[in-house]
């Protein structure tokens, strides 16, 4: 297979903010002029967005990025979905997934992108504490017993799966194929699935949020779901 891009940059949109057209644009831009001799294409995954992803929205996409594939699923199913879905249609030779709103720094994106181009199959971006301080007590908790229970459960070496940044090879790609879990969860699946390949190579890189970048909270509901989605993945053992 020949391969026009160099890299697919796949993000997972779900409700994303009125501005996300503009503020995806400039970062898209940026990033894309800190390597001019590689061809980047951005692949934004629609995960049923009920607001902001219109027909507008999406021309305004396509307008302002040249290279930019949209996959409107209609149906919300999960961040986890949504990234296979982009993931199903990347054929450059190399992929990223990260938020819609790119929340890395530019300097982190590139560490992550240049170990992806040193041939490692799997990139993780791995939160440090400056990451930590921008999360919400409860979540910062979670993220630690997180990484605890990868450790004691999943008997991985890459304990830090959630990062939300990742660079893949063209096999690594196969391997996200084959998760099945829709929700947030699916980060760690398919770090366990690529660790059953002795082959490849798997590397950590330290990796910082933009200034103002603030997360979320994690409802109770989405909380229990996550619980049943590992009990899942640690019977892959």
């Amino acid at each position: 297979m020949q391969h026009f891009y160099d890299l697919d940059i796949v993000l997972p949109c779900y409700n994303p903010p009125p501005d996300f057209v503009e503020v995806l644009s400039s970062r898209f831009n940026e990033l894309q002029d800190a390597y001019p001799e590689k061809h980047f294409r951005l692949i934004v995954s629609n995960d049923g967005s009920a607001r902001n992803f219109g027909q507008a929205e999406q021309d305004a996409l396509r307008a302002t990025i040249t290279n930019c594939l949209i996959v409107d699923n209609k149906v919300n199913k999960g961040k986890g979905a949504a990234v296979r879905a982009g993931i199903a249609c990347s054929d450059a030779h190399y992929t990223l997934y990260t938020d819609i709103d790119m929340p890395y720094s530019l300097e982190s994106m590139c560490h992550v992108i240049d170990r992806t181009f040193s041939n490692t199959d799997i990139v993780i971006a791995v939160r440090n504490m400056s990451y930590y301080s921008k999360l919400l007590p409860l979540r910062r908790i979670m993220s630690h017993g997180s990484q605890l229970m990868n450790r004691v459960f999943l008997g991985i070496p890459y304990t830090d799966t959630q990062g939300g940044l990742k660079g893949l090879s063209a096999r690594a790609r196969q391997v996200m194929l084959r998760t099945k879990i829709n929700d947030f969860l699916f980060d760690t699946e398919f770090i366990v699935l690529g660790a059953k390949h002795k082959d490849f190579r798997i590397e950590n890189v330290e990796t910082n949020l933009r200034d103002g970048i603030f997360m979320s909270r994690m409802s109770l509901s989405v909380l229990f779901r996550e619980s049943m989605n590992f009990v899942k993945i640690a019977s892959y053992r």
